[in-house]
């Protein structure tokens, strides 16, 4: 598993409450917002609104007023530029809302960050829903220079350009008459990913989950996600048929029969401590490497399989447990090369056997999963990973 690891002085540089220098009153329009320039940290107070110089047949954000700015946190000695906008929406009646969020001249040395922008009113700490109707908070990430949205960022889009990013409401929900004061905060990277995107791996998103599951060798890690192994690009992984393992008489128990999200790890760790014989499908999953050369795939349990089938088949979520069934194959992008046919999980059933799910269309019960797969036959395989 990949971890981003900080430091004392990393956390030291996180946050800065200096206070924002003074604007010259006669710089300031009356009931007007300045341009809020505004650094890693800080805060700037707007004790006007953004209704100001706002063209209402323009059709999109309008930049307004002057600021200030300041070097801090992950920018060392350099400026960072933070450039609010607004825009104007129909209504009974109209209003105007804060509708984007603008960030320049980021240097290299705030690689790595997830950036979060708030905004509050005057009489209160709670920050401001700004879009998503009570997303609070958003979140862009800072990778190598290549900006995205972050975790809980969905609804926000992202513009990403050399040393700039602008953060764009889909719909905004903070009206500029109540924006008093905006924060922008640095610190360590959550992963943030959204179904069929291209995971760390290389390989395709197929599962998120609402909270963090125990995932791992020996699950005492914990992780949101699950991709499955790409069949197109480099490294490209091909659903080919193998044996479950090279011993297919003695039962390993419980430590690989395990079936929830998140232990087929645990579950291929423990077919092959009972049999390290290459080309099998535990010893083959665990030697894949992807695009990306992680070492932490793996034979999926068969819970993981059955969410791979769901996601395959475009059925839409309503529990983890609900079982994957008709939908036709899913021949998009990422979704490429799986086959109408039986797939392996790591989940043994018994001293012989081990469970596997039907992906075939040719089948009445395409989503069928069977306790009765032989060890012994070759059946295909799909690595995955979680993270």
């Amino acid at each position: 598993m990949h971890h981003v690891g900080t430091s004392e002085n990393d956390l030291n540089d996180f946050y800065h409450d200096d206070p924002a220098p003074q604007i010259p009153k006669n710089k300031l329009p009356s009931k007007f917002i300045a341009t809020g320039v505004l650094i890693l940290g800080s805060i700037l107070f707007f004790q006007g609104t953004f209704a100001g110089n706002v063209s209402l047949n323009s059709g999109s954000g309008v930049e307004f007023g002057q600021g200030v700015s300041q070097a801090v946190a992950c920018s060392g000695e350099t400026n960072l530029t933070l450039t609010p906008r607004s825009s104007f929406t129909n209504g009974s009646p109209g209003a105007h809302y804060l509708n984007s969020v603008t960030v320049s001249n980021i240097p290299d040395s705030c690689f790595g960050v997830d950036f979060t922008i708030s905004a509050y009113n005057d009489s209160s700490s709670t920050p401001l829903a700004l879009f998503n109707g009570t997303s609070t908070a958003a979140v862009i990430y800072n990778n190598a220079g290549t900006f995205s949205r972050g975790i809980g960022s969905t609804g926000m889009t992202v513009e990403s350009s050399t040393a700039t990013f602008t953060a764009t409401f889909t719909v905004p929900v903070a009206q500029s008459s109540n924006v008093f004061k905006l924060t922008i905060q640095s610190g360590m990277h959550t992963p943030f990913y959204l179904l069929t995107e291209r995971g760390p791996g290389g390989g395709t998103v197929f599962y998120v989950a609402d909270t963090p599951f125990a995932c791992g060798p020996t699950l005492a890690e914990f992780c949101k996600y699950l991709e499955a192994a790409p069949t197109s690009g480099t490294n490209a992984w091909t659903d080919a048929s193998y044996v479950w393992s090279d011993n297919t008489t003695v039962e390993i128990g419980a430590t690989a029969q395990r079936r929830v999200i998140g232990t087929g790890y645990a579950n291929t760790m423990a077919i092959i401590g009972q049999s390290a014989t290459p080309n099998r499908a535990g010893t083959i999953a665990r030697a894949y490497r992807g695009p990306n050369n992680l070492t932490d795939w793996y034979l999926p349990s068969i819970d993981e399989l059955n969410q791979i089938c769901k996601w395959q088949r475009g059925r839409p979520w309503t529990s983890d447990a609900t079982r994957c069934s008709d939908g036709a194959m899913n021949t998009g992008a990422g979704a490429a090369g799986f086959v109408q046919d039986e797939y392996r999980s790591s989940t043994e059933y018994g001293s012989s056997s081990a469970e596997y799910q039907q992906f075939g269309d040719a089948y009445s019960d395409p989503g069928y999963q069977g306790g009765g797969g032989s060890k012994e036959s070759a059946i295909r395989v799909r690595p995955i990973r979680a993270f």
